[in-house]
């Protein structure tokens, strides 16, 4: 790339970041002094990954999870791939899959990789992923370009081994799946793993909400279980998808008109900005004498100031069912998350927090949710950037740190190793 392309990459960028992210006034971040740092910079790099690291890095500094950069596959193909996958549990990051020449480190925490602590490249990691606590989002993805392409060393729990980068992405190998020495019967679906399990209580393990059957597979599921007790939805593994999906399924579960979160998003005109740009530039006492004369109130003042600093809202809230509406099934029903619960799966746990119609079993979510902007870059990659924020009902802030859970409970290593379920087992035993 010429240097003219990487200084337009940078600033489309900074330039629709500006326009419409939505969390200027809880992250006070100086964007535009960021992004004059971060012009020097990308004239500065040295190499192609370095200035696609850069951009990574840039766009992290909004802290949010649908605000991010994504690389072209042609350099993603270039640095390689892990032949493993791995996932944050109660113990740390542990392998969950991998081909067949590290099968036998399934289930172990990773301790180092080329003589590093692995807690060291989880934080230079997080310079250019979304991160809460030591949770990564996107670790399998960047990991590799912080390694070697040949001859890498790792320590685990379970010993150590050396492996090389990958020329494609890991396919064909899935995590196994977590059990429990519990009788149930499957349930016909689709795509849904629905289970009726001997004391009568209905699970269903949800992936996304990108299948808009979702609702009408439950609705049957409901419907065929004699002596239904309790309802058990799994969403650990939940990326999320179509909100209005998750919302046709707790119309089943939840009576009424409900809500999930207070929203907003970005508003301003050209002449509010224009007029406000103008009237930052006075004085403070300036601005004192003018509200003083009566020509303006502080309020209007103040206003103005977050026209120009880039916090002026529309606000509004989303309502679900109906005020006559009357729930399928009213019974006892748990929730499953993790920290890898996230966007519109959150939606759909904060529809049964805020209606107090759930208990939350498992860990924190992944804390980000909104629907981003997704542009291309000229240099082969591609950004996204959040354009709706999001509050609980109650005024919680959730983005960046997850829906908290009311019990908590988290898979360990040892679970893995063993296939174990505790998740499920805590919460089958609470209904």
């Amino acid at each position: 790339m010429n240097m003219a392309e990487r200084i337009a990459d940078l600033s489309m960028i900074w330039k629709q970041a500006s326009q419409i992210f939505p969390y200027f006034d809880r992250n006070p971040i100086d964007w535009d002094g960021k992004y004059r740092e971060y012009l020097s910079k990308v004239m500065e790099a040295e190499t192609d990954k370095d200035f696609h690291l850069l951009l990574a890095e840039f766009i992290n500094l909004l802290g949010d999870g649908h605000t991010d950069y994504m690389f072209p596959k042609a350099l993603q193909n270039e640095i390689g791939y892990l032949p493993f996958l791995l996932r944050l549990v109660q113990d740390g990051y542990c392998i969950i899959a991998a081909t067949p020449a590290y099968e036998d480190f399934y289930g172990a925490q990773v301790l180092s990789i080329n003589g590093t602590p692995f807690s060291d490249l989880v934080r230079e990691v997080s310079r250019y992923s979304y991160h809460v606590d030591n949770f990564v989002s996107r670790i399998n993805q960047m990991l590799p370009f912080l390694l070697q392409r040949q001859g890498n060393t790792v320590e685990t729990t379970l010993g150590g081994f050396s492996f090389d980068l990958c020329d494609t992405p890991l396919t064909g190998v899935q995590p196994r799946p977590l059990t429990l020495p519990h009788p149930y019967r499957k349930v016909d679906s689709e795509k849904l793993d629905i289970r009726v399990y001997d004391n009568g209580i209905l699970y269903v393990k949800l992936y996304d909400f990108l299948y808009n059957k979702v609702a009408d597979e439950v609705r049957n599921a409901i419907e065929q279980t004699d002596g239904l007790r309790g309802i058990l939805l799994d969403l650990r593994e939940d990326r999320g998808g179509m909100t209005v999906y998750g919302a046709k399924l707790a119309e089943l579960l939840i009576s009424g008109t409900f809500h999930a979160c207070k929203k907003r998003t970005r508003s301003a005109t050209g002449s509010e900005i224009a007029s406000a740009s103008q009237i930052s530039r006075w004085s403070k006492e300036a601005i004192e004498e003018y509200i003083a004369a009566g020509y303006s109130t502080r309020e209007e003042m103040d206003e103005c100031i977050d026209f120009v600093k880039n916090r002026h809202y529309n606000r509004y809230v989303n309502s679900y069912g109906a005020d006559d509406h009357t729930a399928l099934f009213s019974g006892p029903c748990i929730l499953l998350t993790s920290r890898y619960t996230a966007s519109a799966a959150e939606d759909f746990v904060a529809m049964f927090r805020t209606s107090r119609r759930a208990t939350i079993v498992g860990t924190a979510t992944s804390g980000t949710t909104g629907t981003p902007l997704m542009e291309p870059l000229q240099c082969g990659g591609w950004f996204r950037v959040v354009s709706i924020g999001y509050q609980m009902m109650d005024d919680t802030e959730f983005i960046g740190y997850g829906i908290q859970p009311d019990i908590f409970c988290e898979t360990s290593a040892e679970d893995l190793q063993r296939g174990y379920d505790t998740g499920l087992e805590k919460g089958l035993a609470i209904l």
